[in-house]
């Protein structure tokens, strides 16, 4: 499911937040180890991802003025439920 549409700027170092609260089921955590984070950029990469409670933080760096570009978030939660989600980001200029 896309997420949303983003800007990111050029360059930058940026921490992006994606919570999971109210598609968990009361007892139900994330599952660091199985859940991921990618870029469809070779540019804009993703970094230092983590969990934080029912929130996937991870930072994105980099990338090219113009360049287009979504971020893939795959979440697997304690009851090896999936959700898989999209983020679509531009990159613009600083």
């Amino acid at each position: 499911m896309l997420l949303g549409s983003k800007n990111h700027t050029e360059g930058d170092i940026r921490r992006w937040t994606v919570s999971y609260g109210r598609w968990l089921a009361n007892t139900a955590t994330i599952e660091q180890a199985k859940s991921t984070v990618t870029s469809s950029s070779t540019t804009c990469t993703v970094n230092n991802v983590s969990v934080l409670g029912d929130e996937i933080i991870f930072f994105l760096t980099g990338g090219v003025q113009g360049e287009t570009f979504t971020v893939s978030i795959k979440m697997v939660d304690s009851f090896t439920n999936e959700k898989n989600d999209t983020i679509s980001f531009h990159c613009v200029a600083p």
